[in-house]
């Protein structure tokens, strides 16, 4: 698929969210102030320019988001299809660490010292192996010599004698195998904390309060969702019990929507305030 055509497809998509988000009356503001997630990132799903994002996972992340805030969840599908194909190869991806806040790029160190390393440990394994050659040459006289008149199959006596007989064959000789060196599995992509609330068969208030700053208050209908990323814990109030499913960091919780407060932590953990 030419990166020309995935390019397009998403800023056609873009296009259609950003009409979507103006018929609900939002500015980017609005759904920053919503969401936490940054104008910039914002402005770049309208735009289909994914440039100096963070990873695709996060993409994906900060695309549903979005469209939950304007009510457009019908392109998720399709915003999901195009981004998980190959992207241009210029695009950047800045580490999960920049995803908030003013970020500096990350300097080129680690892969320069990872090379150092790797030639460091190369040179002293060749060296190593020198002196060992080098000793044993030195205390044996140099290489052992085979006498020529033993030939596979001959035997070894002295003198007539009866001794034990010595078989050169191709059975004595050591047989040397590489070990299996087992494959290291590929390290998972990182998941971003996340909350979701999904409203089951009757309306639920719901307050959601991130950093200090109320995100959401309002009723959900039946059926109903809502998504936010945790940059830090979030503290939620439900005007009922058990009438919402709660999914943090993508593993639904049990017992976690009584009627009252509770905290949902970054790192997957929960508890009832009051």
């Amino acid at each position: 698929m030419p990166a020309s055509d995935r390019d397009g497809a998403l800023r056609e998509l873009g296009r259609i969210a950003m009409e979507r988000r103006e018929e609900a009356g939002l500015s980017l503001e609005n759904i920053f102030e919503r969401t936490r997630v940054r104008v910039e990132y914002l402005r770049g799903i309208e735009q289909g320019v994914y440039q100096g994002f963070p990873d695709l996972v996060y993409i994906k992340g900060f695309v549903r988001t979005y469209l939950g805030i304007i009510g457009a969840e019908e392109l998720k599908d399709e915003f999901m299809s195009w981004l998980n194909r190959e992207g241009t190869p210029h695009e950047r991806r800045l580490p999960p660490n920049n995803v908030l806040g003013n970020t500096t790029y990350p300097t080129k160190g680690f892969k320069l010292a990872s090379h150092f390393g790797l030639f460091v440990v190369l040179f002293l394994v060749l060296v190593g192996s020198g002196t060992y050659v080098w000793y044993q040459w030195s205390n044996n006289g140099g290489f052992p010599r085979i006498d020529p008149s033993l030939q596979l199959g001959a035997t070894i006596s002295d003198d007539n004698e009866s001794t034990d007989a010595l078989t050169l064959s191709p059975d004595n000789f050591l047989s040397v195998t590489p070990e299996t060196v087992p494959l290291s599995e590929p390290e998972p992509e990182p998941v971003p904390p996340r909350l979701h609330i999904k409203a089951n068969n009757t309306e639920v208030w719901i307050e959601v309060t991130i950093s200090g700053r109320v995100v959401f208050s309002k009723t959900m209908r039946p059926g109903t969702e809502e998504s936010w990323d945790l940059p830090a814990t979030a503290r939620v109030r439900y005007g009922r019990s058990n009438v919402a499913t709660v999914t943090l960091n993508g593993i639904e919780l049990t017992n976690a929507s009584e009627k009252g407060t509770y905290d949902y932590n970054p790192d997957g953990t929960f508890n009832r305030v009051r």
